[in-house]
């Protein structure tokens, strides 16, 4: 074999011992590490268990230990892992040369030497033959020699001793008095809380929670359990600490008022301290103000118009009512008309838009709503409707004094929002014959877009068509022009006209002459009995110069009657 290779094999060897060199110090690092661990351990532990420390002291006593571990594992573990993985600084073939000289005589200084020849072969090329001839004589000497053997991994059981001890004390410990790693273990962790000292009573709250909303009162149940309980218990807030009313030797209670924020408290007796408890306070959801934008229906001609701070509201039928609510804490929002809930979505942060088209008087209730709230505030408010009033019409009828069958009607027709239409209407018929009925409508000229408007109407019945002997019924008919529930229709009183054929009219006829004959009749015994009390009063008034009250009476009664004859 050239130098070349014995050289190479020579180096192989140093690298083996190189890595089972820091393996070995791993090994001894893991030891003492555990050793360090251990003993820390069970001193932290046992000084917090009986010192029963505050919460500074055992985050410190916490942290002091995770850092006492990095430190340790930093320190004994990393580098020799690091450096046996070939990952890390490690040592030189020289200073390995060094290493396995002292352990080996025989090897002494040759390994060294050997290391500094090559390195001289390197750098003087005129002399390497020389140089290496005496390297390939040395290398053969070191042969036989098992580098690695130079380190003894059984001395580390030597250092075991350091690991038992504190080991065998946590046994002990862990079967003799489990709490004592346990409860000061458990405090460690959760360093940042508070434990409650033993005491020979317990504290119980029996409220199921300690939740309110903003501005409610919280009454504290509290329930003391023990052999030795205490007279008195109080209750320490931020600032103040008050005396709990005692209900009896084991239940005391207490009020907290207009609670408005999370609020910390702790229970005190007889030297001894609750874990503290908070009470957490839920934002109450509350309704600012809100506005109201009416629609008005399209018939009644009204701009839109907004109501701002809207809560009753008196409306027209059929309006359109959206409200604008503006709340604070509030994630929803339900409105209740007339017991109909509806839930309303957010339009935006903390502002609820909802629409309703209002026919008839309503009630309607608002409440914000949020989850952490359970108690509802609500307001409720009223919707007050005018309904579309019924329209009116008043009809004078009038007959032409020549003709029968010629009418003339002077009327007014009133409502609040004005008209849709103005009819007359009649039927010719027996009102009882169904089928042969006729009916028939005419449009009527008045001013419907006023609330109060006057007509006149002419009626004619001789064109038509209506025959002597028959029935005519006839009305008048008005329609509001009611855009919501539709139009309302009010008649005029229904009247009868009866066409009177031959007959009937020969019986009027002949009605009328007798009615002239017993007048005629009547006349001429008025004027005889005129003419006897005339004499009568002639002959009483040339005898009398004087007249007295019953003769003026007299001749005042004579000269009416002479006026009525005369009429006739």
């Amino acid at each position: 074999m050239n130098t070349a290779g014995n050289y190479e094999l020579l180096i192989e060897k140093i690298n083996l011992f190189i890595r089972k060199y820091y393996f070995n110090r791993f090994l001894r690092g893991l030891i003492f590490l555990g050793a360090g661990l251990f003993s820390a351990y069970v001193v932290i532990t046992v000084s917090e268990y009986f010192g029963n420390f505050n919460i500074l002291f055992r985050t410190i006593l916490f942290y002091f230990f995770i850092f006492l571990n990095i430190g340790f594992i930093a320190w004994l573990i990393l580098p020799s892992l690091l450096a046996w993985l070939k990952l890390g600084k490690t040592l030189t073939h020289d200073q390995a040369a060094e290493i396995i000289g002292k352990h080996f005589s025989d090897v002494n200084d040759k390994l060294l030497n050997t290391l500094q020849l090559k390195k001289l072969s390197d750098a003087d090329p005129r002399h390497r033959a020389l140089i290496e001839a005496g390297i390939d004589q040395k290398i053969e000497t070191l042969k036989p020699v098992s580098f690695p053997a130079a380190i003894n991994i059984k001395e580390n059981a030597k250092y075991l001793k350091w690991v038992i001890f504190p080991a065998a004390i946590i046994c002990i410990i862990a079967l003799a008095a489990p709490s004592v790693l346990t409860e000061s273990t458990k405090r460690l962790i959760r360093h940042n809380e508070y434990f409650v000292p033993a005491a020979p009573f317990n504290f119980i709250v029996q409220n199921k929670t300690l939740s309110v909303v903003q501005g409610d009162d919280l009454k504290l149940d509290l329930k003391l359990q023990g052999d030795k309980l205490p007279a008195d218990v109080y209750v320490e807030t931020a600032n103040n600490t008050f005396k709990l009313d005692k209900e009896n030797i084991s239940k005391f209670h207490y009020l907290f008022t207009n609670i408005q924020k999370n609020t910390s408290f702790k229970l005190t007796a007889n030297g001894f301290t609750s874990a503290p408890y908070e009470i957490k306070v839920n934002l109450r959801p509350a309704l600012l103000h809100f506005d109201a934008d009416l629609n008005y229906p399209a018939y009644l001609h009204k701009k839109k118009e907004t109501i701002p701070n809207a809560g009753d509201l008196t409306i027209p039928a059929g309006t359109e009512v959206k409200w604008n609510f503006h709340t604070q804490n509030a994630t929803a929002l339900q409105f209740l008309i007339n017991g109909r809930p509806v839930m309303v979505n957010p339009a935006a942060p903390d502002v609820f838009e909802h629409r309703e088209r209002v026919i008839k008087n309503s009630v309607y209730k608002i409440i914000p709503l949020n989850a952490m709230a359970n108690r509802r505030d609500s307001a409720s408010y009223r919707l007050n409707v005018i309904a579309d009033e019924i329209p009116t019409i008043t009809v004078q009828e009038k007959q032409d004094s020549v003709s029968i069958k010629t009418l003339y009607f002077n009327g007014s027709i009133q409502d609040d929002h004005g008209f849709s239409s103005l009819t007359f209407n009649y039927k010719v018929g027996d009102p009882a014959d169904k089928v042969n009925l006729k009916t028939y409508t005419k449009q009527v000229k008045a001013d419907l877009s006023q609330t109060q408007a006057g007509f006149f109407y002419y009626w004619s019945l001789k064109d038509m068509g209506i025959k002597p002997g028959d029935q005519v019924t006839y009305y008048f008919e008005v329609a509001d022009n009611d855009g919501v529930n539709g139009p309302k229709k009010v008649r005029s009183p229904e009247h009868s006209l009866h066409i009177p054929d031959a007959a009937e009219l020969n019986n009027e006829l002949n009605a009328g002459t007798q009615q002239v004959k017993q007048k005629m009749e009547s006349a001429i015994k008025l004027a005889g009995q005129v003419e006897r009390e005339s004499q009568k009063l002639n002959e009483l008034l040339l005898d009398k110069n004087n007249l007295s009250f019953d003769e003026k009476k007299q001749i005042q009664d004579l000269m009416q009657k002479r006026r009525i004859w005369t009429t006739w």
